[in-house]
């Protein structure tokens, strides 16, 4: 993914903010309404489950009818508006089932941000810039380095230090698993020759056993828990322009994929207002990377107090492994292909699996999803194995589960979803040739590389599939782009090179698992997921029509409209339509 395709999605995502901002239906967005008694939609091309349709008659937060010409004309005597669509296609509402915008919104990854295709030159040019722009000693944070393109440059605190000696610095890695710090940070870390590795992280040292200045996984916690915390009104904020720009790219539902007790506070109180329009499913951290949270009980038991309309708390968020990146911390079933001196050869599993087992079963009891982290092959099964162990106790009907990532799936494993009743999630969007996928090539190795994000394998074998961006790790959480490349598995307008190429998709399995899929897995299918009369009016109106534009232009496709219970939440340009 280039740095100048990134830079236009971005820039691409501030207008559609702006436009937001300035329009009738932004305003809506913003807490307001637009939702009429009857709209009567004409002359579309708009997608079920049935086939496509000319007309839809929306009343109140419910689609009423769907049909053609004849049935338009029956219904425009008792609507309130007609809109002229003048072609335009109508697909079901989006959902990106695993991204942190509320984690962005509280600066989780910094505000200096690195382009994920920046060399070593670049980037501590970049670093510098922040440097001088910050207070003295104040916090320096940001992301996102890559080690593949800094090859030559020392990945040390040293190499920090020489464009930040005085401010700590701290600087996560393109998967978020990985910490780059300068001494400064160290030292006020505590961090030392004699500090023992935190249970489940890495801290990495030199030949003579001092701290290089990378910490992997649950070690990244002795530094960013040093830094201070955000005012909770800067964080709503934030989390609202976040939740906006979502909309711009038609995404009318996600899952926060790790959520603490003051973020679901920020959450409730967006709802109180009438400001979260979006459908929310919260996931409790139980840990970060492996690290206990400490409030987890109490935030657990005081969950329903957060619990809204468009705001599901039941959930709860498990790491179980880091990344099959350089950092070798995903758990694999058989060693990585390359040394790693600082990681065990097969990676770190961070929880004891029946230990795992018993907490899943509790939880399941409960009726509480629970969400993975499970990116080597290893960390899959352990998580299906906690999750076999909830549905021997407890029956077959319990929640459905969420194995989160899925990088690697070994082939004995594939059929055991669907016997769980578990959903697999693909995330991120990271299906086409980019840097990251080089470490994870150079770090796993034929044959298992073939078979990355095996998508195809497990729609094959029948198993609720669905995806996720984990943004803001990647650049944008536009589905676009997942979609597209899930199709292509090459670069976004397409490329030379591919990723992983025999797992590539249909365009109708991905827009299933942006939608309908989405919606079984959050139980909401007899409501929501697609557009069906009886269900709610999420849609997105579209000046192109996926199924005919080129694969390779997928990416460029952005709603004109977006609408959540009948409500234009989001408008690109002025309504088209009028009363007829």
């Amino acid at each position: 993914m280039t740095s100048a395709f990134l830079t236009s999605t971005m820039a691409a995502a501030a207008a559609a903010l702006a436009i937001l901002a300035a329009s009738p239906a932004g305003a809506a967005g913003q807490g307001g309404t637009s939702r009429e008694a009857s709209v009567l939609f004409v002359n579309g091309r708009i997608y079920t489950p049935t086939g496509w349709r000319s007309a839809m008659r929306v009343e109140g937060e419910r689609i009423a009818g769907l049909g053609g010409p004849a049935q338009a004309s029956a219904w425009r005597r008792t609507a309130s508006r007609v809109i002229d669509l003048k072609g335009a296609t109508v697909l079901p509402g989006l959902y990106d089932m695993h991204v942190h915008p509320v984690l962005q919104a509280k600066g989780g990854e910094g505000r200096c941000r690195i382009p994920q295709d920046a060399d070593a030159k670049r980037l501590l040019a970049l670093v510098a810039d922040c440097v001088k722009a910050a207070k003295p000693g104040e916090w320096v944070t940001g992301a996102q380095w890559q080690a593949s393109l800094l090859e030559g440059t020392p990945i040390t605190a040293a190499t920090l230090d020489a464009v930040s000696p005085n401010n700590p610095l701290m600087l996560f890695d393109v998967s978020g698993h990985s910490i780059w710090a300068n001494s400064k940070a160290l030292e006020l870390a505590g961090i030392t020759a004699d500090t023992p590795n935190p249970e489940g992280g890495i801290i990495e040292r030199d030949a003579a056993g001092k701290p290089t200045g990378i910490l992997r996984e649950t070690a990244g916690r002795l530094v960013t828990s040093k830094l201070p915390p955000q005012p909770q009104a800067e964080t709503a904020r934030r989390l609202q322009q976040n939740l906006a720009m979502l909309a711009g790219y038609g995404v009318v539902g996600h899952v926060d994929a790790m959520v603490y007790r003051d973020d679901l506070e920020v959450y409730a109180s967006l709802a109180d207002k009438a400001l979260l329009k979006q459908r929310v499913r919260g996931c409790i951290a139980f840990s970060e990377a492996g690290r206990p949270n400490p409030a987890f009980e109490q935030t657990l038991a005081a969950r329903g107090r957060y619990a809204r309309r468009n705001l599901d708390p039941n959930c709860i968020k498990v790491f179980a492994d880091g990344v099959p990146t350089e950092s070798h911390t995903a758990a694999m079933l058989a060693p990585y292909q390359a040394g790693q001196p600082n990681a065990p050869p097969t990676g770190l599993l961070l929880f004891d699996p029946a230990q795992m087992g018993k907490l899943v079963t509790e939880w399941d009891k409960q009726g509480i999803v629970v969400m993975f982290h499970a990116a080597g092959d290893r960390s899959v099964r352990e998580a299906l194995n906690a999750i076999e162990a909830a549905r021997k106790a407890n029956g077959p009907n319990g929640p459905i589960h969420h194995v989160g990532h899925s990088t690697f799936v070994d082939e004995a494993d594939l059929p055991r979803f669907k016997a769980l009743n578990a959903a697999v999630e693909m995330s991120p969007y990271l299906w086409d040739p980019q840097p990251i996928n080089d470490d994870i090539t150079s770090a796993v190795g034929p044959p298992r590389i073939d078979r990355v994000w095996p998508i195809k394998d497990v729609f094959a074998n029948d198993a609720l599939v669905i995806a996720g961006s984990d943004w803001a790790v990647v650049p944008t959480p536009d589905p676009w782009i997942g979609i597209e490349t899930a199709i292509t598995r090459r670069n976004p307008g397409g490329s030379e090179r591919s990723f992983g190429l025999g797992e590539a998709i249909t365009l109708s399995q991905a827009i299933d698992m942006f939608t309908i899929n989405a919606a079984k897995h959050l139980g909401i299918v007899k409501q929501a997921g697609s557009i069906e009369t009886g269900k709610s009016a999420d849609f997105l109106i579209l000046d192109d029509n996926p199924f005919d534009v080129a694969v390779t232009s997928l990416h460029l496709i952005r709603p004109r409209e977006t609408w959540i219970r009948g409500e234009r939440v989001f408008a690109r340009r002025a309504p088209q339509g009028s009363k007829e």
